[in-house]
């Protein structure tokens, strides 16, 4: 199954002009610390903001003016004169729900026990609001000022030479490359780029790029002896022209039916999985490899216990063929 990318518009979400954006962080502020720890006082604004009490008082009150215009109608907070700060009531709703939805605050969680969120995004204001740890994978090498040059390939889409080590040939190899996206697997980060040298899209591990050139030509198409014999084949080399990053594929997936009853209620909960029997989640063509290993869905997992292997694919048939022709 293969979808297109729409535009949602939220119509609990309030507007605010462009040259607000200061004003909105306020308001995300506000929002933010009211959902996660249910209160919050002007000092809070002074402190995190540098700005004034009076300020903090006026951004106090245009938060009122956001959440009376907002659907369903509500209250959102009200201050309680023996704490002497503004509390959560009981029909809050997050004005601003994508960022103070569960998911970013599980991730700046995260971050926090890395000790790797930045003090302008950290809205906890340098404490943890609960006891948390992570576990994370052994970090991976990336230059930075190999780094910079891709980000000025892309922007410019501009191509440029790379030293690589290739996995499966065991040495470095030189490629000439058009890079148009970063994308991360779950595990490493890579880069998405056209390589002129196999005439193709390819992805190519960040951590094992020894040396990329500044970026100084264009990237032009791709022109080649077509391998039907056809003449020569030219292709364009930029991310609009590339099939398998823009063609998204949806993955139904299911749980194991080897499971026990009580193992598939407990995973129908886990995953949120409802009447259908199943969930889509949407990946990148590009990316489909990737995203079929890590949920172990390969032939090759079929081989372990039905424990290890929760979710199983509905329209397996279909994502194979689609492997493929990758």
């Amino acid at each position: 199954m293969v979808k297109k990318d729409v535009n949602v518009q939220k119509s609990d979400k309030p507007e605010m002009a462009p040259n607000k954006w200061s004003r909105r962080r306020r308001m995300e502020f506000i929002d933010f610390r009211l959902s996660v720890e249910g209160k919050i006082n002007r000092s809070d604004l002074v402190n995190f903001f540098g700005i004034s009490v009076p300020q903090s008082s006026l951004d106090f009150s245009y938060y009122r003016e956001l959440v009376k215009n907002c659907k369903p109608s509500r209250e959102n907070l009200r201050y309680d004169v023996h704490k002497k700060l503004y509390v959560r009531t009981e029909d809050f709703k997050p004005v601003f729900p994508d960022e103070c939805s569960p998911d970013l605050f599980l991730e700046d969680l995260a971050l926090i026990a890395r000790d790797s969120l930045s003090d302008s995004r950290n809205f906890f204001n340098g404490r943890f609001p609960v006891a948390a740890s992570t576990l994370v994978p052994p970090k991976r090498r990336v230059d930075a000022k190999l780094l910079f040059n891709l980000i000025d390939a892309i922007n410019e889409h501009m191509a440029m030479h790379i030293v690589y080590m290739s996995l499966s040939q065991g040495k470095y190899m030189d490629y000439l490359i058009a890079p148009h996206s970063f994308a991360y697997d779950g595990y490493r980060w890579h880069i998405r780029a056209y390589c002129y040298d196999r005439h193709e899209f390819r992805d190519y591990v960040l951590s094992r790029i020894k040396s990329a050139d500044t970026p100084k030509i264009m990237a032009p198409n791709d022109r080649f002896p077509d391998p039907l014999g056809n003449g020569f084949r030219e292709v364009g080399t930029d991310g609009a022209s590339d099939a398998d990053w823009n063609e998204k594929v949806v993955l139904k997936l299911k749980i194991n039916p080897e499971l026990s009853d009580n193992e598939k209620n407990a995973l129908a909960l886990d995953y949120g999985i409802g009447k259908n029997g199943f969930i889509e989640h949407e990946v990148r063509k590009a990316l489909l490899f990737y995203a079929v290993r890590n949920l172990k869905l390969t032939e090759d997992y079929k081989k372990l216990p039905a424990i290890e292997r929760q979710l199983v694919l509905d329209n397996e048939k279909e994502i194979f063929s689609l492997l493929k022709t990758k």
